[in-house]
């Protein structure tokens, strides 16, 4: 195994398309160590292995793990945003029903991308001041603000903030997210269908009038 060279003026070496193409092999290698490994045991080494280049290969495009695993957050969150948003599109903005479902969306994307919903909210092992992610927080954070702040426009839940409406629904279905992930209620609760406790939640969003 062998590092992968930037392309010199000779033309030795990979080719642009070549360094652009690994890039992206190591992000979804990344991805895929994560969901064998976890997060915090997925290496550098290991990724590049996936890849079949050397560790120093991918030093071109991620000066360390961290700036790997940064870029990959950003796509989840930018992933997590556009579903989101396909989701609010997808029923009335009266009463509240594209809050919840903004809300159901995100449990969703938990379930369907794991490994990436794993990192994204994994600051210790992100650069969490890097530009593009907190971008993509934000652009997270505002779809939400205008989403619930549309439904206030049509009567529902004016007696609450927006901004602090938009923390409580995030808490309440990140929480959600996180212990169906761990599989703690069913662990604790084995009775219940978590399923059933999301839509609960939801009704008690959609309620908010």
């Amino acid at each position: 195994m062998v590092a992968e060279r930037p392309e010199g003026p000779g033309g030795n070496g990979v080719s642009r398309a070549s360094t652009v193409d690994l890039r992206a092999r190591l992000l979804r290698a990344a991805e895929a160590e994560i969901a064998a490994t976890g997060p915090a045991r997925a290496s550098l080494r290991a990724i590049a292995r996936r890849c079949g280049v050397s560790h120093q290969a991918t030093a071109h495009h991620f000066a360390d793990r961290a700036g790997l695993f940064t870029a990959l957050a950003v796509e989840g969150h930018q992933l997590q945003t556009e579903e989101t948003r396909t989701a609010i599109a997808s029923v009335p903005v009266d009463g509240g029903q594209q809050v919840a479902a903004a809300g159901a969306a995100y449990v969703v994307f938990s379930r369907n991308h794991a490994a990436l919903f794993d990192l994204m909210y994994r600051p210790d092992l992100l650069r969490n001041d890097d530009p593009e992610l907190v971008a993509a927080r934000f652009a997270q954070r505002d779809l939400m603000i205008d989403t619930i702040a549309a439904a206030q426009k049509t009567g529902w839940g004016t007696e609450v903030a927006t901004a602090e409406l938009a923390a409580l629904g995030f808490a309440a279905v990140h929480g959600l997210a996180v212990l169906d992930r761990d599989a703690i209620i069913a662990v604790v609760y084995p009775e219940v269908d978590i399923d059933s406790i999301l839509r609960r939640v939801l009704h008690v969003l959609d309620g908010l009038a």
